[in-house]
């Protein structure tokens, strides 16, 4: 696909001569537009619009086109680069075949020629539909946009109604085959078994009638150093794609699977030779809505030959459903949201251990997804640091109401000292960035007047602007940050004596609930040391109350 080849911005000392002519040719093609023919080609367009410009004596600076892509959205390569050149002021006049060109939603493009171009003094002009904004009769344009949507909304229907045809008679219509298949040379809508992965299939359905859950089948996979999905597509030459732990270990990450994956081949019962299709809910505009019940999806069965057997497939799916059942005690665990692995920052999520007297405790979430090569258990048990953080609890209530003072000093100590120091260091932090946000719109300046005068060209004036508006976003985004820091530094000390007050209520404490652990504690993390081979946790309770932690050795 090839952006705005044709001619590049070309800024030079004579431009102030034209009066106002810089002119944008755009042209667009979809993938539903490209069967009516040469007639709405790119080449096409581009040809028509560039003869209309050069009888106007238009002096066209710019030509942006995107190939293949849907006019009901904004998200187009060339279309945001137009937009983010008209805001310079680099563009005087954009131009396009018709109005359908620009975009088919009518609410984006109502938006686009009432508000943003006469915002940035531009005019446009749809050559097909005698659209010219520079002239006062444009009433009809609102009803035209409203045409171009509602054609792709029949467009959407129609694509919509094959693919509900295609399914019901089971042919496949998916742009990749699932693992263990593979698409028929002979007819794209038949799956055959793929030999090179069809084994890995069989090997995660053992696992999981073996009574392993996702977590257990990814750890073993790794173990065996079988490679995912992903890298297997790749080496096919079918997708140049890479998970995110091949990026974060190129060695390894291949052998790392996503749970979602492994529970989705599972599931899918295109491995009993079933073609499952329409699981999707999809809205004109909006795109994906969220996954239908399987009782909705259209199957058909019997349609190619099976990696599994079904009464296999069917034990797996009643495992599933059982272990769901078993995991599912009533509410959201107390401490979700607030416990953390010390060591590498994940979440401590509640199990059950398997023995006899099953024991409820937290466990590091990425040591249970993938294994002890990447963090350690963290095993403590729930009970355990329940009694721990109640007790805890008490003992500062306690403190508060046998001695007023002393918690109030307490508090004050930990509390007003660091704020006032971080007050001025926030303040310090806001000038400097206010005084940074004032160079560099300065800098912008002079990069546009030097662009505009010839002194910098084209290509340096991309790379430069890109570069000061990107850091100008960046300081203004500390700043704003700085500013919410600084309010809440001055609510925070105003606001001691009611935390001084809410704790000593909680002396007679006997049980936690978790909106009682949520406005007293901040954190608790758990680390996890092993000396001489032998295991030890340490425990860290950051209250809100207190600015200092509680740090207990087990």
């Amino acid at each position: 696909m090839n952006f705005a080849n044709a001619k590049t911005l070309n800024y030079g000392a004579d431009i102030s001569t034209i009066n106002n002519r810089k002119t944008a040719i755009y042209c667009r093609l979809s993938k539903d537009d490209d069967k009516q023919g040469e007639s709405e080609s790119i080449k096409s367009q581009r040809d028509m619009l560039e003869r209309f410009c050069d009888e106007k004596g238009f002096e066209v600076v710019a030509i942006y086109q995107d190939d293949g892509y849907s006019g009901l959205s904004t998200n187009r390569p060339d279309f945001k680069r137009m937009l983010k050149s008209i805001e310079r002021g680099q563009i005087d006049i954009v131009v396009t075949k018709d109005l359908s060109r620009l975009g088919r939603n009518h609410l984006d493009t109502g938006e686009l020629i009432e508000k943003f171009f006469p915002k940035n003094n531009v005019r446009y002009i749809a050559l097909n539909d005698n659209v010219d904004t520079k002239e006062d009769v444009n009433d009809i344009i609102p009803f035209k946009n409203i045409l171009n949507e509602m054609y792709s909304k029949d467009v959407s229907k129609k694509v919509h109604s094959s693919y509900v045809s295609k399914a019901r008679k089971g042919e496949f219509t998916g742009c990749l085959a699932p693992l263990g298949y593979k698409k028929d040379e002979h007819n794209k809508n038949k799956l055959v078994v793929d030999e090179t992965t069809s084994h890995i299939v069989k090997i995660i359905f053992q696992y999981a009638l073996e009574g392993y859950a996702t977590g257990a089948i990814r750890r073993r996979l790794y173990d065996r150093k079988i490679e995912t999905p992903t890298w297997h597509n790749r080496q096919k030459g079918l997708r140049n794609k890479y998970t995110k732990f091949e990026k974060e270990d190129p060695v390894n990450g291949r052998y790392i699977w996503d749970d979602t994956t492994i529970a989705g081949i599972l599931t899918n019962p295109v491995y009993i030779g079933s073609i499952a299709s329409q699981k999707s809910n999809y809205k004109f505009k909006v795109g994906w809505l969220g996954d239908k019940p399987q009782d909705e999806w259209i199957v058909a069965e019997d349609m190619h030959e099976a990696i599994i057997d079904k009464d296999e497939f069917n034990i797996v799916q009643e495992k599933i459903k059982s272990r769901k059942k078993q995991n599912t005690w009533g509410n959201y665990s107390i401490f979700a949201g607030l416990i953390k692995c010390g060591n590498c920052g994940s979440a401590l999520c509640v199990k059950y251990t398997n023995c006899k007297q099953q024991h409820k405790i937290f466990s590091c979430l990425k040591y249970t997804k993938y294994g002890k090569k990447h963090c350690t258990q963290h095993s403590i048990k729930y009970n355990f640091l329940y009694d721990l953080v109640l007790e805890q609890i008490k003992n500062y209530a306690k403190m508060a109401l046998a001695d007023d003072e002393n918690i109030i000093s307490f508090i004050d100590k930990n509390f007003n000292d660091k704020s006032d120091k971080e007050k001025d260091l926030i303040e310090k932090n806001i000038t400097e960035y206010e005084t940074k946000i004032t160079e560099l719109t300065s800098m912008i300046s002079r990069i546009y007047s030097d662009n505009i005068s010839g002194v910098l060209d084209d290509d340096n004036f991309n790379i430069l602007m890109d570069k000061t508006v990107k850091e100008q976003t960046e300081i203004k985004e500390r700043l704003k940050l700085a500013k919410e820091r600084l309010e809440t530094s001055i609510k925070t000390k105003s606001q001691n004596k009611k935390w001084k007050n809410i704790i000593k209520s909680y002396a007679d404490i006997n049980e936690l609930d978790r909106e009682t652990l949520n406005l007293l504690v901040k954190k608790i993390f758990v680390y996890e040391d092993f000396i001489d081979g032998k295991s030890t946790q340490t425990v860290e309770i950051h209250f809100n109350f207190v600015d200092v932690k509680d740090k207990l050795t087990l």
